[in-house]
């Protein structure tokens, strides 16, 4: 049986969700980077923070699919696995003999210049042991044997070996390295909304609202890019401040120049292509064929990014109506002043359509101006399509009795 069970899809499921979620957190600290720091995405833990002083954050994530009866992600448990494996992992490094790190002064002195933060979308809660002691030592109101003390309760009545084998990790730590140790842990949990978070680092950087999505997904695409390249080169992923700015300054920048964003919407393509009006002056002049869907496809989507696009930056408030009307005037007047040219005066063209391409082929290669901004080629063109479509400009010289 070929099929996969249910366990395992949904295995397979939230480790590619835990996967997005690292990636996400590494972008969100891109994001926030200030300067002389430097980010890497597993390559001395999940992801970590090199600051200008020598000192590094070392970050574990953990996410969970799983979701309390509130449709919450669940909380964080005393006996949770991720937890206590990931304490356990930064204890081994602590005293990794790999880095030379055999003797307490050593593990002490890595501790000094070395944060530790375990942070996941599973929620914080007041019944957690390990963190309600960890909270009182670190405010005082708790020693660290006393702290210790909890621990090897908490062990004590774990019935789980692994949970126990990495319990035994934090216990068998020197004293001294212990409490050094525990005041350099923190948590960051209840994080489950991730991308929000990245689109406000973004907003917080003066990008307008109506821009931070276009930000967002410019950064996150490219990102998700280099990183491949990086790996794939046989490179580790570390992005300095000074790199991040160089490579991705410029889509923060052209969200806040005021000029115009034109976006790719998926085009929702009409179900017969043939039928629109545009479509149907441009067979019967002869310039396409009446079944080459190629180019029924290419002109519509044309067609279709210029008028999503004049609908989202209305929308946003980027453009008026009047700078709508503007432009169809303008699109107007060229269509006009080669219309007469070619037809005014004429008894009986001999070839008409030739007469009608020659007007078309003229307006193909006019870019029109939208709020004094130069539209690019293309979607002038789809401008033209859709004045065509309306129609409020045709073709041939009865294009009004034939298409209205």
């Amino acid at each position: 049986m070929n099929e996969r069970s249910r366990v395992e899809t949904t295995s397979a499921e939230d480790k590619s969700i835990g996967f997005d979620y690292q990636y996400y957190y590494f972008l969100n600290e891109l994001l926030n980077l200030k300067s002389g720091q430097v980010v890497g995405l597993e390559v001395l833990d999940d992801v970590h923070v090199e600051r200008p002083d020598g000192t590094h954050l070392l970050v574990q994530l953990k996410h969970t699919v799983q979701k309390n009866v509130q449709g919450r992600p669940i909380n964080l448990t005393t006996m949770d696995g991720d937890l206590w494996k990931s304490i356990s992992n930064w204890c081994k490094v602590i005293i990794d003999p790999a880095e030379g790190r055999t003797s307490g002064a050593s593990q002490v002195a890595f501790i000094k210049k070395t944060g530790f933060l375990l942070a996941s979308n599973k929620s914080d809660n007041d019944k957690n042991a390990l963190l309600v002691s960890i909270d009182a030592f670190k405010s005082g109101t708790k020693t660290h044997a006393a702290l210790v003390a909890d621990i090897t309760l908490i062990k004590a009545t774990s019935k789980d070996a692994i949970i126990q084998g990495y319990i035994d990790d934090v216990l068998t730590l020197d004293p001294a390295v212990s409490e050094m140790f525990f005041q350099q842990l923190s948590f960051a949990l209840g994080q489950d909304e991730i991308i929000n978070l990245c689109k406000a680092s973004i907003a917080e950087k003066q990008i307008h609202q109506s821009r931070i999505d276009d930000v967002f997904n410019a950064v996150d695409s490219e990102v998700r890019q280099n990183s491949f390249a990086t790996v794939k080169a046989g490179n580790k992923i570390t992005i300095s401040f000074d790199e991040f700015n160089q490579k991705y300054r410029r889509h923060f920048d052209k969200a806040r120049s005021g000029a115009l964003l034109f976006r790719e919407f998926p085009p929702v393509l009409p179900d017969n292509l043939s039928e629109q009006t545009f479509i149907r002056q441009l067979v019967d002049i002869e310039d396409i064929a009446s079944d080459n869907i190629e180019f029924h496809t290419k002109f519509t989507t044309r067609r279709l990014h210029f008028r999503d696009n004049l609908e989202r930056l209305i929308q946003d408030g980027d453009i008026t109506q009047s700078d709508i009307d503007d432009l169809e005037e303008e699109a107007g007047v060229m269509w006009e002043g080669k219309f007469l040219q070619i037809y005014s005066g004429q008894v009986a063209a001999v070839d008409e359509g030739a007469s009608a391409r020659a007007i078309l082929g003229d307006l193909r290669l006019r870019k029109l101006t939208l709020a004094s901004q130069e539209l690019p080629l293309s979607m002038s063109n789809g401008g033209f399509y859709d004045l065509s479509d309306r129609p409020v400009i045709g073709w041939l010289s009865n294009w009004k009795d034939r298409y209205k």
